[in-house]
């Protein structure tokens, strides 16, 4: 990932990820005070101190993901004020690598959001197939104690109910799911005896008991087993024709065949979510019981391929284990208490990650927006084709479309169906609300002065004016500049016209080496007479204006001034 700050406004910090890997939710904006350095500059030593800020107060957190090439806005940031920098996904506890830690930072500004085009607002949701490789612990422990006592009551039991119980929720439609046991040798040999399986291809741990190859026929459905839901029977059986708890807790080996199974699953289905559901009661007691190693499964599945690992633990299990694989896993952490309470808890758990793998709300940009009729829902799949979706009154009048999850209107959720529909077609679901439209009036930015330093002997000649613009419709910018040799008389120089962006008659947006045939202006002409052309300083100025109709969009992207120093005779 490689994540980027936009000018704040409006309460709201914009946050742009421009890398190829999402970035989860819970990113960390930390805030520092005006002046304070820590944002990068084109100085050679600062481009690099910019990667390690110091100094800085928690602002905000992100609060959902943002994946590869989308942005989002973060409101709620605290203790922030006009001119404090910005900075992103900074070092220490929490930071996540990216590709680019010189482009993190910003200055906060309070004033509301206001721009040269009026651009609608909007929140993406990515809609693709999910599944999960769910591995359970059967070791000795989840049915009798060191003591001989029998406690399946509190573990065994419970755990099986809970999962029983989530696959055979109609909630679960659409999502596919491998199951195993461990340690188990059925259908390949995951144990500690005689050996622990291979760590290169994740040995029998790899192959599931219950398997699923991503046919569509295969996902669960909302029909019960005995209504035709054939994966639902297999592993709902899975635990019928389950043999008797026993063994110890290979917690290395089983970790390493879920990912596997999991990371070669991706491999073969890049557009879907995949994700391992790790479940156990106890800590590794065989093979590699290093928890670093543990983790660093996890991490190589979710940094290197995608794949989330969720890890759930009770009875004797331990919570740093537990939250380490989850960490390092990019998942969620799950430690609960074994006995009554369990099979509502795990339930609750697994409900929880079947949400996140399998996204149906998103979230409205602009929380508690006034006018709930100006938000759009929007399916984009991925030929790019849009479908703009129906908005419906509630969960109670659906059929196909959205809702508001609750009078706040801050969430839409998609109609089941819809759900089930969009995941057949993946993509993207994008709910919008535009701005209030205004009319604009033409913006002068403030003169920008360059002074042209030669040696003695010889004379600044001011040179070439190249850009890149953006001028929507009949919107333009014009470039003006003026020269003195005294930075004093600038003020009173005369300012001429140097060149004019705009769509047509002629195009000229882009006045650069890219133009064809190349383009550049000649700054000699422009300033008509010889003394005015050799001058120490130039200042340059730009007027950006608005269509005929008063609309926006104007931006200048770049520009560029060039001088030369030829003999001053």
């Amino acid at each position: 990932m490689d994540l980027t700050v936009g000018v704040p406004c409006g309460g709201t910090i914009p946050v742009c990820n421009r890398g190829n890997t999402p970035a989860p939710a819970g990113i960390a904006i930390h805030r520092y005070a005006a002046g304070a350095g820590q944002l990068p500059s084109s100085a050679p030593s600062q481009v690099l101190d910019s990667c390690s800020p110091s100094g800085g107060t928690p602002a905000c957190t992100t609060a959902q993901p943002i994946a590869p090439g989308e942005c989002i806005s973060v409101a709620g940031c605290t203790g922030v004020a006009d001119g404090m920098e910005l900075i992103v996904n900074p070092p220490g506890p929490g930071q996540i690598a990216e590709c680019e830690c010189a482009n993190n930072g910003s200055i906060y500004q309070s004033a509301m959001c206001e721009s040269p085009g009026c651009i609608a607002t909007a929140s993406v949701s990515l809609i693709r197939p999910a599944t999960l490789f769910v591995a359970l612990d059967r070791s000795t422990s989840m049915v009798q104690n060191s003591s001989g006592e029998d406690v399946s009551g509190s573990r065994w039991n419970p755990a099986r109910e809970a999962l029983r119980e989530f696959f055979r929720d109609p909630a679960s439609a659409g999502l596919g799911v491998a199951f195993r046991f461990w340690p188990h040798d059925n259908p390949g040999p995951c144990n500690d005896n005689p050996g622990c399986p291979s760590v290169d291809d994740g040995g029998g741990c790899a192959l599931p008991l219950v398997p699923f190859n991503g046919a569509a026929a295969d996902r669960l459905t909302e029909q019960s087993a005995m209504m035709g839901d054939q994966q639902e029977l297999k592993l709902l059986q899975a635990f019928i024709n389950f043999p008797v708890a026993d063994g110890d807790t290979p917690m290395f080996p089983a970790l390493n065949g879920a990912t596997t199974w999991a990371i070669n699953y991706k491999n073969a289905h890049p557009e879907e979510e995949v994700a391992v559901v790790f479940v156990t009661d106890g800590i590794p007691s065989h093979c590699d019981t290093v928890p670093n190693h543990i983790g660093d499964l996890a991490g190589k599945a979710f940094e290197n391929h995608g794949v989330r690992v969720h890890a759930v633990g009770f009875g004797n299990s331990n919570a740093e284990i537990i939250n380490l694989i989850a960490a390092r896993g990019g998942g969620q952490a799950y430690n609960l208490t074994a006995g009554t309470t369990l099979q509502g808890s795990l339930l609750d758990a697994l409900v929880s990650i079947r949400g996140e793998a399998l996204p149906c709300d998103v979230t409205v940009p602009l929380a508690g927006v006034a006018d709930p009729a100006s938000v759009s829902v929007v399916h984009v799949n991925n030929a790019g084709t849009e479908t703009v979706l129906i908005p419906r009154a509630g969960l109670g009048s659906c059929g196909n479309g959205w809702y508001f999850a609750d009078a706040t209107n801050t969430s839409v959720k998609l109609c089941p169906q819809t759900c089930a529909d969009l995941r057949d077609s993946p993509g993207k679901v994008r709910a919008t609300v535009p701005c209030v439209t205004t009319s604009l009036t033409p913006i002068t930015t403030s003169w920008e002065r360059y002074h042209g330093v030669c040696p003695p002997g010889t004379k600044t000649q001011w040179g070439y004016l190249r850009y890149r613009t953006a001028t929507p419709g009949d919107s333009s910018v014009e470039f003006f500049v003026r020269s003195a040799d005294d930075p004093d008389d600038l003020s009173g120089a005369t300012a001429r016209l140097a060149a004019t962006a705009q769509a047509a008659p002629t195009d000229t947006r882009i006045c650069d080496e890219s133009s064809a045939p190349p383009c550049a202006i000649d700054l000699f002409d422009v300033l008509e007479e010889l003394p005015d052309a050799r001058t120490e300083y130039l200042e340059i100025q730009m007027r950006l204006n608005p269509t005929s109709t008063g609309g926006g969009g104007v931006q200048v992207q770049d520009w560029e001034i060039t001088y030369s120093c030829p003999d001053s005779e």
